[in-house]
């Protein structure tokens, strides 16, 4: 019941987007989606999971490219990204060093006000402190409820996936 009421919210929410634009997920939806909208979400946060260790390399360029589209459409629009995968052990400090573009995307990012968050309950699963990841990352407590927090705050979800 709490599904369909969740869905039926995120409906009447967007009621400017087409259905098709809204995802199985009922807070999933496009960039297009947004961008085709005549009116902008709340904020936008951009999910990133994966056991790929180099998934970072790919998805971090491409989040930025789609923040881009979407700030072009709606310049003042909050966004910010959550990575809680293994993935998200490529932002710290050691690994940012052997990584120039990565790093070079993460502080465009940061440059662009984008928020980027880290998983801490993985990271300490790891052995990984909070002071091991970049200063432009923040260690969030845990990265799945970082992303209810937004959502409950009128963000929309996307997730980062290689087709």
């Amino acid at each position: 019941m709490k599904r369909l009421v969740d869905a039926l919210f995120v409906l009447i929410l967007f009621s400017q987007l087409p259905l098709s634009a809204i995802a199985a997920d009922s807070y999933l939806v496009s960039v297009q989606a947004i961008v085709d909208s005549t009116q902008a979400p709340e904020g936008v946060v951009f999910e990133i999971v994966s056991k790929d260790k180099q998934y970072l390399d790919w998805a971090l360029p491409e989040t930025e490219k789609l923040s881009r589209q979407l700030r072009t459409r709606f310049p003042a629009l909050d966004i910010v990204i959550v990575t809680h995968g293994a993935e998200q052990f490529a932002l710290t400090k050691t690994q940012l060093a052997n990584n120039a573009p990565l790093n070079s995307t993460l502080t465009s990012l940061s440059n662009s006000n984008i928020e980027v968050h880290v998983c801490g309950t993985h990271a300490e699963r790891k052995g990984v402190e909070a002071e091991d990841f970049s200063k432009l990352v923040d260690v969030a407590a845990e990265g799945p409820a970082q992303i209810n927090d937004y959502i409950k705050l009128g963000y929309v979800r996307i997730r980062i996936v290689k087709s």
